[in-house]
């Protein structure tokens, strides 16, 4: 895994992380910059869109685990798997 700082214009981002809303208000928020931790982890710096609340934090976007491989990739990155995905592999 590698650490990456990445810093991007939110309208390149908003079809890579999903929107969040601010705990504050319940508004959207749109996203300031990217960090990326890990490859399975990256924080996003957010602002809210009400300009009477102007919240500024950080959402964390993390993987959590596999629900379904893909199909036409040979190689295994050993992620972590989900019960269910791990029971069917079981079966077989």
């Amino acid at each position: 895994m590698t650490n990456k700082s990445v810093t991007l214009q939110a309208h390149k981002l908003s079809a890579d992380i999903p929107s969040g809303y601010c705990p504050y208000c319940g508004s959207r928020v749109h996203v300031l910059s990217s960090h990326m931790q890990s490859d399975l982890i990256r924080d996003s710096y957010v602002e809210c869109n009400n300009k009477r609340c102007g919240h500024r934090f950080v959402l964390q976007i993390s993987f959590i685990h596999t629900v379904e491989e893909p199909k036409f990739f040979e190689i295994s990155l050993n992620l972590p798997k989900s019960p269910k995905l791990k029971a069917r592999q079981n079966d077989n």
